[in-house]
């Protein structure tokens, strides 16, 4: 049984999914694992690899979700980009780190490309 912070983590992915799409984004993958890190999204648009790590929050009145990607979660996403990469050959793609901080109770997305990288 998924517990309630994992079963409203999915609920956000499944808007930020949405969002992508209608962006344009090619969605590749979800919740590709590893055992030193987990990226929430790949995905693809304009020859770009993106790698979306989403924070879902009831509001945004308290702290917003990218100061949750510290710099020990960034390293984790940038060590399993590089394993995805390497796996599905995929290394003549710039690639992109974005994160996707979803709102519930207002229905606000709010996108931040390149949020973080080298």
């Amino acid at each position: 049984m998924k517990s309630k912070k994992r079963s409203i983590g999915d609920f956000g992915e499944d808007i930020a999914k949405r969002y992508l799409e209608k962006k344009g984004y090619q969605i590749l993958e979800r919740n590709f694992l590893k055992p030193y890190g987990e990226i929430d999204i790949i995905c693809i648009k304009d020859d770009i690899l993106t790698f979306v790590e989403v924070k879902t929050r009831k509001n945004d009145q308290f702290k917003p979700g990218i100061l949750d990607v510290d710099y020990y979660k960034q390293e984790r996403i940038k060590k399993t980009a590089q394993v995805y990469i390497m796996e599905k050959d995929l290394g003549e793609f710039l690639i992109s780190f974005d994160v996707c901080e979803v709102y519930l109770e207002n229905k606000k997305i709010h996108y931040i490309k390149n949020a973080f990288g080298d």
